[in-house]
């Protein structure tokens, strides 16, 4: 700990009755008497911390100096945004003072020097008729309250000054100190009539009074400033007794107890300042993580204590740091340093380090502790009054507070509650359900089912820590998500799945519920079905067969055949490194629609070279055995890949050449085509209208076939350089063509740009935005961008130790700009539906760790000119991503706005602007039906 007296920092011998650090950036406000007026004064911290910068010429040391109040000024507090002041003096007067550009001269400064600084007075809020003693700002400053020797608190609404919301009356001695409770339920007072009131901010009326610590004080000091914890649990007063002597009473929020208090100063305690974060530090005994407060008492005696909610005694004592009282206290935003401020005239400056006072909790367990404990995130005020605003000004907010926090948004909408019972089964008969010996399973909508199946048994220690004993789960059941519903805890379930697999079939059944209850429990008979390997752990590693929009050319049995539907054709090659081998067992057959397309490589060996078949039959049972084959046609060179689709086969061989044939006469559409290299890969639109193939040189080329032109040429060499070989193709009926490597990575080319575009790799922020939004989906022609992103990340390098999802600014910012990537790519690569689910994501991380201007600047892009959009048509048609109307974009990010509180005003603005600008659109459709 370091300890400073900054000689410059004084006031020619007369009090610095307050002091307050700025929230923000390194400057500090004091207030106190001035030559013939009061004097605020906002300094450097800079030359307060730095000799260097002490002694530079160049450093200023006084920002600004405002004499405008007409008497001592006893309160200087900043707003928690750091960009009003305010100050409370005996004229009775509260001023608000605000920042303006450039360096300025406030009327009645002293002296001919100019100000670094410009602050000038905004508001004047005139109501107290005494002198103005302390002042608090409310928690996101939403309310501004005062104290004064007449009695009274008065709450000031901070967003519309000079409104007075209250009057606040009930104190029959000077009220000396006020301060909030950070949770924003309450707001707490303390007065010469000895007494503590506690106000609920719902109505305005007193909680609670407390009295009995204050019995026996005497005499009377200038100020009583209190203290709120930063977890709202503890609520520490200035001058009170105990048997005789000063202390600093504990009062807890728990049923107001005042059981508990600070002992040591030999007068009475002036003022106490918590540290505005909640502090944590590993136990050197138990090894185990303390939460804790921290906070600063002074007193009469000259003393500066510092204190800790986990330790019994004093953390420091510091004695006859000032001639006089010291009259406030003020920690700066690191949480590192501490000013005082004292009756004599000068400041003391404490500065600590992390291992002395511990490391500040973060935001996201902030957020935690305050949902384990009030339900509310820590950055939101959701006191009653908060809630009626939100009534007066939208109806349509009127539950937001009581509804339950709304997740991210999801790809594929879910299954809805009233669907209690759904059945996957492949091609084959659907098989009945199997009963379970002496058991029944029961569907249910009820939210809270007596006799859930478990799946982990969780008990709660003495701590408030949960410990989770975990039990063995097979492979082939799939634990249900589950939802918080409650304020307090996150682990109530709402929905659960079992899945139950027969050993006569080969496919299972999946039976889901919401929630599924198991009745009648005696004990089961076991079933004898044996346990299958989660489909889940074999993606990698084994070949599957296709499902639904994937076709997979991996390695496979002989008598294995390859299904291609007219979705989408997605080839997969896992071995080979990058080069392009002769097709063999389950590669060499497909079957789309009535046709079976087989390659038989190296049919006939003949004088000249070995030469392959292929085969085209009709599998329509109506036909007769002889009439089954379509059309044959001879290759002479191995077939490395071929691909089918309605109306064509491509054929790729070893030695470059390319063959595009009808597939229903087996006649080519253009002449064999020569290309450099093996063909590697190969694939069709899901229209049939485009076939392409990739070449071992990492060659691409895609043709329109039915018009028998080159659509696209170029080289795949950039994406594939250190990121292993290619084993993906695919191209869209666009035309865009996506292809990815060994490595996990995924591009797309762009031919407007000339250049490959990132769809998914190995960098830091791809990793970070894709973790928790990877949807098992494979359906090229809905979701290209999240069937590709899925598929190559089976081939990502798996971290020992992955990441936890969390509420971390730095994530959540993260997710923003992946998501404007994302966003961006799906206009490039023409995917609707993904850009609507991904607009709604950037809504959703907006609105959770957004900024206003960042959500203005997505909100403004999709209203759009008002004037032109009303009074220009051809305005309106251009107004439109990808045929989505971006007003119809901006309601999906404006869902996300709707279930937060904190951006009320903001989803109130652009909803009447756009309801306001599709009025005449619904007018018009009524008037022409």
């Amino acid at each position: 700990m370091k300890l400073l007296k900054p000689a410059f920092v004084h006031n020619q011998d007369r009090p610095i009755f307050s002091i307050d650090i700025h929230p923000k950036e390194p400057k500090f406000a004091t207030g106190g008497q001035g030559n013939d007026s009061g004097s605020v004064i906002i300094w450097n911290l800079e030359p307060v911390l730095s000799e260097k910068a002490e002694m530079d010429p160049k450093v200023p040391k006084i920002l600004c100096q405002i004499d405008n109040h007409l008497s001592c000024v006893n309160a200087v507090r900043w707003s928690s945004n750091g960009l009003m002041l305010a100050s409370g003096a005996d004229d009775k007067l509260i001023m608000i003072w605000k920042r303006f550009g450039g360096a300025g001269s406030n009327f009645g400064s002293s002296g001919m020097a100019k100000n670094v600084e410009n602050w000038r007075c905004t508001s004047t809020l005139r109501g107290h008729s005494g002198d103005v003693l302390d002042l608090a700002w409310s928690p996101q400053d939403r309310w501004l309250a005062s104290c004064s020797v007449d009695n009274s608190i008065i709450i000031w609404d901070a967003q519309a000054f000079p409104t007075i919301i209250a009057t606040l009356k009930g104190h029959t001695g000077l009220v000396k100190g006020v301060t909030w409770d950070p949770v924003g339920k309450y707001i707490a007072s303390q007065s010469d009539d000895r007494s503590v009131k506690i106000w609920k901010t719902s109505d305005w009326t007193i909680q609670n009074t407390i009295t009995e610590p204050f019995e026996e004080c005497g005499g009377t000091t200038h100020i009583l400033r209190l203290s709120w914890s930063p977890d709202g649990q503890y609520l520490v007063s200035a001058h009170a007794m105990n048997g005789g002597g000063p202390t600093s009473q504990i009062i807890e929020r728990d049923g107001w107890k005042c059981d508990k208090d600070f002992v040591g100063h030999r007068k009475a305690v002036t003022c106490v300042r918590f540290h505005n974060s909640i502090l944590k530090k590993q136990s050197q005994k138990t090894n185990k993580t303390q939460q804790y407060c921290c906070l600063a008492i002074g007193s009469r005696d000259r003393c500066l204590s510092v204190w800790m909610t986990a330790l019994q005694r004093p953390l420091l004592v510091i004695r006859d740091l000032f001639e006089d009282s010291i009259l406030d206290l003020s920690w700066s935003s690191d949480g590192y340093t501490l000013l005082a401020c004292s009756g004599d005239g000068t400041v003391a400056c404490l500065q600590f380090t992390e291992d002395q006072l511990g490391k500040p909790l973060s935001d996201s367990d902030k957020n935690s502790l305050y949902q384990r404990m009030y339900g509310k995130d820590a950055t939101l005020d959701l006191s009653t009054q908060a809630e009626k605003e939100l009534i007066i000004e939208s109806a349509e907010l009127l539950n937001v507070v009581q509804d339950n926090k709304r997740g991210p948004p999801t790809l594929i909408p879910t299954t809805p509650k009233e669907t209690s019972v759904a059945i996957a089964a492949s091609n084959i008969t659907k098989p009945p359900v199997p009963q379970i010996s002496s058991s029944s399973v029961t569907t249910t909508t009820n939210s809270s089912p007596n006799k859930p199946i478990l799946k982990q048994v969780e008990t709660r220690r003495a701590d408030g820590k949960r410990r989770i004993t975990p039990m063995f789960i097979p492979l082939n059941s799939e634990s249900s998500n589950t939802n918080a519903e409650s304020t307090f805890s996150s682990s109530s379930q709402n929905r659960s799945q079992i899945v139950i697999e027969s050993s006569s079939v080969q496919d299972s059944t999946e039976i889901q519920s919401t929630p599924t209850v198991i009745s009648s429990v005696s004990k089961p008979t076991p079933t004898t079905e044996p346990l299958k390997l989660d489909t889940r752990l074999s993606f990698r590693d084994t070949p599957q067969k296709s499902q639904g929009s994937l076709a997979s050319t991996s390695m496979a049995s002989p008598a294995t055949t390859t299904n291609v539907t007219q979705k989408s054709s997605v080839p997969i090659v896992r071995m080979n490194s990058g080069k392009a081998v002769a097709l063999t067992g389950g590669q060499c057959v497909k079957i789309i629609n009535d046709y079976r397309i087989q390659v038989i490589n190296d049919a006939h060996k003949t004088n000249f070279g070995s030469l392959s078949r292929v085969v085209c039959m009709n599998v329509n049972q109506q036909q007769q055995v002889g009439d089954r084959k379509l059309w044959e046609v001879t290759v002479g060179s191995a077939v490395s890949s071929f691909s089918v689709c309605s109306k064509y086969v491509l054929i790729g061989a070893m030695d470059g050449s390319v063959r595009l044939i009808h597939i229903k006469s087996g006649m080519l559409v253009v002449p064999v085509l020569n290309q450099a290299s093996p063909i590697l890969l190969s694939g069709f639109s899901p229209n049939s209208l485009l076939g392409g193939i990739v070449t071992e040189r990492a060659l691409l080329c895609v043709w329109n076939v039915d018009k028998a032109k080159i659509h696209l040429r170029t080289s795949c060499v950039d994406v594939i350089d250190g990121n292993g070989f290619l084993n993906l193709f695919y191209v869209t009926d666009e035309g865009i063509p996506f292809v990815g490597t060994s490595a996990g990575s995924a591009y797309s080319y762009s031919v407007d740009l000339q250049s490959w575009m990132i769809v998914n790799s190995s960098d830091s922020l791809t990793r970070c935005g894709l973790h928790g939004s990877i949807t098992n989906i494979k359906n090229m022609k809905s979701y290209p961008v999240a069937t590709v992103q899925y598929i190559s990340n089976s081939f990502q390098q798996k971290t020992k130790n992955p990441v936890e999802i969390s509420d971390d600014v730095w994530e959540a910012q993260t997710k923003i700009s992946f998501a404007e990537h994302q966003i961006q790519l799906c206009q490039l690569v023409n995917s609707p539906v993904e850009l609507k689910y991904w607009y709604s994501n950037l809504g959703y991380y907006l609105a959770s760790h957004g900024n206003e201007k960042k959500v203005r600047q997505v909100l403004d892009d999709l209203l759009g000119p008002i004037y032109s959009l009303e009074n220009d048509a051809e305005c309106r048609a251009k107004h439109k991503i990808l045929n989505i109307d971006k007003h119809e974009l901006l309601r999906e990010v404006l869902t996300s706005f709707h279930s937060s509180t904190k951006w009320q005003r903001i989803y109130c603005e652009y909803t009447d602007q756009l309801n306001e600008m599709e009025a005449p659109k619904k007018k018009l459709k009524m008037d022409t039906s």
